[in-house]
């Protein structure tokens, strides 16, 4: 059976087969196996589904509503952001410091 928690560039959540290798969510936005709201909050991150080996059920009451996208691509075009692991990396490979770690005399709020 197919869920209703596939996200397409657009960011409509629709039921199709494709589940793809992206994660994220919008918060707790599901009731049973529905979903019932569009989002809970504005915090949209994505992340490899795969993670160090880590495995969490779905659909559990009072927690995070998993979303899945075909590829990072979607899910930056449907809204997301990267998760603060992904851009610590990027920003160390690229010798920047990591928005999710402002340096001490710059407000921890960004224009995001």
């Amino acid at each position: 059976m197919t869920e209703q928690n596939r996200v397409t560039p657009m960011g409509d959540i629709v039921a199709i087969p494709l589940r793809g290798a992206w994660t994220g969510n919008r918060g707790i936005i599901h009731r049973g196996r529905e979903i019932v709201r569009f989002h809970a909050g504005d915090l949209w991150i994505t992340c490899a589904l795969e993670f160090r080996g880590r495995w969490r059920e779905q659909w559990l009451p009072h927690r995070w509503t998993h979303l899945f996208f075909y590829d990072e691509a979607v899910s930056l075009a449907a809204g997301h952001r990267p998760c603060a692991g992904r851009t610590s990396r990027r920003a160390m490979a690229s010798g920047v410091r990591s928005a999710s770690r402002p340096s001490r005399t710059r407000s921890c709020r960004g224009p995001w």
